[in-house]
């Protein structure tokens, strides 16, 4: 009966996703930045670059959890730097097609109503701030993925792409 209880938390402690105190690698100055294209199709988002210092070879990232959203983070480097750069691009702007309007209602058949999206529920196990984040990283040769905590994300100013000119 014990043994069958320390299993079940054994299991139980594997599942949770616990944060390190000291990660191998220093994140230095990381910051969000909102964007939005001049044009409805274009889209908007935002961009959470993290960059960092004395980066092992070989380390894997895994997610980044911001916001209530799970982003995907890739490893590039700028300026002889490692950053770490995760976009989440908002659904694009659905492109409005032309609405016939007739006397006769059969002409108006084609017209299609209004959808409403749903918005995707992804797990968040994490209570953050909007200034801070959590990084999923894994070392080489180790089973279990680390998490660690990145405070003090500064938010700068967002980008607004200027629209095309009108003729």
């Amino acid at each position: 009966m014990y043994t069958f209880i320390l299993i079940l938390g054994l299991f139980g402690c594997s599942s949770q996703k616990k944060l390190v105190e000291q990660a191998p690698f220093v994140v230095e100055g990381p910051t969000c930045q909102e964007y939005a294209a001049g044009r409805p199709e274009g889209g908007s988002g935002l961009i959470l670059r993290i960059p960092l210092e004395t980066l092992p070879s070989r380390i894997q990232f895994g997610k980044v959890y911001f916001r209530g959203r799970v982003l995907t983070p890739q490893l590039e480097t700028e300026n002889g730097s490692s950053v770490l750069i995760c976009k989440f691009e908002r659904e694009e702007a659905i492109v409005q097609k032309d609405i016939i309007m007739h006397a006769d209602p059969m002409e108006e058949v084609g017209n299609q109503p209004p959808v409403m999206l749903k918005e995707k529920e992804e797990d968040f196990p994490f209570e953050l701030n909007s200034d801070e984040a959590v990084l999923e990283y894994k070392l080489e040769g180790k089973r279990k993925s680390r998490f660690v905590k990145i405070i003090g994300i500064k938010e700068k100013t967002p980008l607004i792409y200027p629209s095309r000119p009108q003729n």
